[in-house]
């Protein structure tokens, strides 16, 4: 389960719970939005076209998801950060590496 910070407040609402579940799901799965590029790259070995300054960034803000993650406890966001620092990282050599 995830830690509850004090301003989070267990909401009876099945509204509430429902949107929670996405947002879960959500953070989970996002990171998987890169695959297509990953593949894309990989699979062509050709990166033309991918900018580097884009996904350096998409790396640098996963970092610090994963660094608020950590501090806070939370599974999802520590698992959402690792997943886009190793995809982020994948993408990018891929762009060193074919482009």
């Amino acid at each position: 389960m995830l830690h509850q910070h004090p301003v989070h407040k267990n909401h009876g609402n099945i509204f509430v719970k429902i949107f929670h579940g996405i947002v879960m799901a959500v953070a989970m799965t996002s990171p998987l939005i890169t695959l297509p590029q990953l593949l894309s790259i990989y699979v062509t070995r050709n990166a033309s076209g991918v900018s580097s300054i884009t996904w350096s960034a998409y790396i640098f803000t996963s970092i610090i998801w994963l660094s608020y993650g950590v501090m806070h406890r939370e599974k999802v966001i520590i698992l959402n950060g690792i997943l886009g620092v190793i995809l982020g990282a994948t993408i990018f050599f891929g762009i060193l590496i074919y482009n």
